[in-house]
């Protein structure tokens, strides 16, 4: 099923947008027009609250189409409204790597909306912090999100700490608005466009808006671009970490690749430690390097087997004083003098091979 933005999802973006009719510059040769409406180079003409609203429908297109083809899941309207809103804010990349899809796809709407609030910060004179906008804006699209959600009361269910949250809402320094991006005029109401009476008219008036918007995108030839291609950096990325885009470069902390990377290791040593030392050096004599054909020994498992064998030969040795039928006194010191460094040698070598890293097989 194909989703399509509502009036109540346009009207939550145009008010966490802003808008200005005027280009305002941003950065360098950068401006900002309308509802969030980029371009790139001259600042070009002003533009009506309709036109504005055009844009916004041209620039939000790829935010809806990211949400139609990766989501799994069925969506209420709220929720696609919200998810593209949040899409739209972060960056179509960014929300294809974030845990908010993950958690939509896996089923679980409560942690996706949870999820949002990670991406609360931006960047403001080269300082990541916590910035208010951005606070204001995923409160109102969680909200959205779960306002299918029934309503309970709270003498019913009275609320309990989560302290997971606390940490999440510890104090930091607050990004002041003005500094992260040009004070915007105050969101005016959407404009409800009134029926034309004469359908010769209302034609008329989409016709003419229709080419106005797309003289205005011919204009802006770099805009699209800028649009449609979010700068994501590989560096910003371990294997589930959230990013930073050209909107409001957001920045998430996630403790779960941290908790389940400990888990792991964890799991992994408790495991290493219950293999006794005997069944490792029967693996290491016995891995075979199918790539070589051969064993793919190192130099330390070498030294390891050849003290082993050395202080086996030791107790041979001495079992061979001991048991040769007529041992005295003197042959029992000398036997048990030579079977104690060989137990010992033999003792370490085998420790040796408990606590040794496994032989990696030789490249191709």
């Amino acid at each position: 099923m194909t989703y399509t933005i509502s009036p109540a999802g346009l009207r939550l973006i145009q008010e966490q947008e802003g808008f200005t009719s005027q280009p305002t510059p941003i950065s360098g040769n950068v401006w900002l027009v309308g509802y969030a409406h980029v371009r790139v180079g001259a600042p070009g003409e002003a533009v009506t609250e309709a036109e504005a609203q055009a844009l916004l429908a041209h620039d939000i297109a790829p935010a809806e189409h990211a949400v139609n083809e990766r989501v799994s899941q069925n969506l209420t309207q709220a929720q696609y409204d919200a998810l593209v809103s949040f899409a739209f804010s972060i960056g179509v990349d960014a929300f294809e790597k974030s845990q908010v899809l993950r958690r939509v796809n896996a089923g679980d709407m409560l942690a996706a909306a949870c999820a949002m609030d990670a991406w609360r910060k931006g960047e403001i004179d080269g300082d990541v912090q916590i910035v208010e906008a951005l606070v204001r804006r995923r409160a109102a699209e969680k909200a959205l999100f779960l306002s299918d959600c029934a309503v309970i009361s709270s003498v019913v269910m009275p609320p309990q700490l989560d302290y997971a949250a606390s940490v999440l809402g510890a104090p930091q320094k607050p990004g002041a608005v003005a500094n992260a991006a040009p004070k915007l005029a105050a969101v005016p109401a959407p404009v409800a466009v009134e029926p034309v009476e004469a359908a010769a008219e209302e034609e008329s008036v989409v016709i003419d808006l229709g080419a106005r918007i797309s003289a205005i995108l011919r204009s802006e030839p770099a805009t699209e671009v800028l649009l449609l291609t979010q700068r994501v950096e590989d560096s910003e990325f371990a294997e589930e970490d959230e990013i930073t885009t050209a909107h409001a470069k957001p920045v998430a902390r996630t403790l779960a690749d941290v908790r389940e990377a400990t888990r792991r290791a964890h799991a992994e040593a408790q495991e290493q430690n219950k293999t006794p030392w005997w069944s490792k050096i029967v693996e290491t004599f016995s891995r075979n390097d199918h790539a070589q054909g051969g064993f793919a020994l190192s130099f330390e498992h070498g030294g390891l087997a050849a003290l082993m064998i050395f202080g086996l030969g030791l107790v041979t040795l001495a079992g061979s004083l001991l048991f040769d039928g007529g041992a005295d006194a003197i042959q029992m010191i000398a036997a048990a003098a030579i079977a104690a460094p060989g137990i010992a040698a033999a003792l370490m070598a085998g420790y040796g091979f408990m606590r040794a890293p496994q032989p990696k097989a030789v490249a191709a």
